[in-house]
């Protein structure tokens, strides 16, 4: 049931890489951290018998549709890879916001037709009314 909820909230090509790991609410919006895959290997990896996890790339913050009436930011954490013994690494792209807004496709459609404003005139409006 839990996952139905989460994944009618998220974009589907997050939901489908990425698992929610937490949910905190502050006085300036809801924050979801989710963790790519640990399966989802980066296709130049695939097959090979020494590929090992190697933490994780710096955070992408993208700001969703609002939920109770505050700003939803979703942290999303690409795994990184590496070949054991070797210090090249290696991490899946994805195309989940448009090129210099830090907002989901989605949300871009909405604030450019709908709204007809920018993401931090929403924002504004939304934590002052």
């Amino acid at each position: 049931m839990i996952d139905k909820l989460i994944a009618s909230l998220l974009p589907a090509e997050i939901y489908t890489h990425f698992k929610l790991n937490d949910l905190t609410e502050t006085h300036n919006g809801f924050h979801m951290r989710l963790y790519e895959y640990p399966e989802l290997v980066p296709v130049s990896l695939r097959g090979r018998n020494d590929v090992v996890l190697d933490g994780f790339c710096n955070p992408l913050e993208l700001l969703h549709f609002s939920i109770k009436g505050k700003p939803l930011y979703l942290k999303l954490y690409r795994r990184r890879w590496k070949v054991s013994g070797t210090e090249k690494h290696y991490s899946n792209r994805y195309d989940f916001h448009p090129e210099g807004v830090k907002v989901t496709h989605e949300f871009a459609t909405f604030l450019k037709g709908e709204a007809r404003c920018t993401a931090d005139e929403y924002v504004r409006f939304l934590l002052h009314t």
